[in-house]
């Protein structure tokens, strides 16, 4: 069965990760993705989080695996006179345009969505940038910590002893690549009725106050100010992560009705009867001290145990797993969160990628081929595109095309 995306060419001259997370996204429903490499080096994700020196010597690091499965690479110089000539018959001929150089970067290429959409009026262009398009800070450059920074998310994040804390991972990136991913196939769906393209603006720092907007609005609408919550949360100011006889666990006491169901199974109705711990308000001010006392009783069982009879009531728990333990869970096997691709071309086993996080009744999301090297698909995409053998020879020897 088809996916929902097969027959969508995507142009995309992404590199890191929103970007490619965005392109990814589209891969995995079945899109044509192109990736755009210049032929020295290609995308600088390559070098980034090596798992080994065999995979950075095949310039398959990690981090660029996890987000370029299922594409293809041609690779070729932005800066050459005629690499306009190959990309007006790409564009011509294809249906998304994805990129995330800093704002105004393309432009200076003779590359930006006025020029490109006159070649092409159905072609939906997305820009990716730290600080979007227009305004003041508009071509400032920007990784995933100065996001974190800037939106104030750094601030939320840790203990107040130790300062402001940066999420231990690239959140911001992947926040706007999961947001261009939406916009881009929002646009798709609206040409679907009009027969035109769009062009979408897409900016790091909105996704990551967006991805923090209770945050915002609280201070906006209340005054007030939150922050750093620790292991704690605006829904639940005290500490949650208990120690065990065994393992750390996380226990999730939203509501008044599951402060109380926890002190049951803890068989501590005297937390439950004590003055400073009967709301959530007053649980909020001695925070410390309710905090010592679950741990007392947590410490006397195994983590596992705990979770069992908390679920059990209907009081959400979760023993605090590594990476290597959440991916030996039932649950990840049986929804197929990860799939495995042939080895890419220097490296002698099949890889493993993160499918989406979405099943579709029909077509659902997957790749099958591994992340490209550098330039591997260019005679082939060419060709699909009306080059002949002699015109890909020709832009070689002149260093357009690698």
């Amino acid at each position: 069965m088809a996916k929902v995306f097969e027959g969508v060419r995507v142009i995309d001259f992404t590199q890191v990760i929103a970007g490619p997370y965005a392109s990814y996204q589209l891969a995995l429903q079945g899109a044509d993705v192109i990736k755009l490499e210049n032929p020295k080096g290609g995308d600088q994700g390559r070098v980034m989080m090596g798992g080994g020196p065999e995979f950075l010597e095949a310039g398959q690091s990690t981090l660029f695996m996890s987000f370029n499965a299922g594409k293809r690479s041609l690779g070729l110089d932005l800066k050459h006179p005629r690499a306009k000539e190959v990309l007006t018959r790409l564009v011509a001929q294809s249906d998304v345009v994805v990129e995330n150089f800093k704002a105004g970067q393309m432009k200076k290429l003779g590359l930006d969505y006025e020029t490109l959409s006159a070649i092409n009026p159905k072609l939906v262009y997305c820009s990716i940038s730290g600080f979007g398009g227009t305004g003041p800070l508009a071509g400032k450059a920007a990784y995933d910590p100065v996001i974190q920074a800037y939106s104030g998310m750094m601030t939320l994040t840790g203990f107040p002893e130790n300062g402001p804390t940066k999420v231990g991972y690239w959140v911001t990136d992947v926040a706007a690549g999961i947001h261009a991913a939406y916009a881009i196939s929002s646009a798709l769906f609206a040409r679907e009725r009009t027969g035109q393209g769009r062009y979408i603006d897409l900016s790091m720092l909105d996704a990551a106050l967006g991805f923090i907007s209770p945050m915002v609005l609280h201070y906006l609408n209340c005054g007030i100010q939150l922050g750093q919550m620790g292991n704690g949360s605006p829904a639940s100011p005290s500490p949650s992560v208990y120690p065990t006889a065994t393992n750390l666990i996380q226990v999730a006491t939203a509501t008044q009705a599951q402060f109380e169901k926890m002190c049951g199974v803890l068989e501590r109705p005297d937390i439950k009867d004590d003055p400073r711990f009967a709301t959530r308000e007053v649980r909020a001010e001695n925070g410390a001290a309710l905090y010592e006392t679950l741990c007392e009783t947590y410490r006397t069982g195994e983590a596992h145990a705990w979770e069992a009879r908390l679920e059990a009531v209907g009081v959400p728990a979760a023993v605090v797993n590594t990476i290597p333990e959440a991916l030996q869970l039932e649950q990840v096997k049986h929804r197929g969160v990860l799939m495995e691709v042939p080895p890419p071309a220097g490296l002698g086993k099949p890889m493993t990628m993160v499918n989406a996080s979405f099943h579709l009744n029909e077509g659902s999301p997957g790749v099958e081929t591994p992340p490209p090297h550098v330039g591997e698909h260019t005679d082939a995409v060419l060709g699909e595109f009306g080059f002949s053998a002699a015109d890909i020879a020709g832009l070689r020897a002149e260093a357009v095309i690698g």
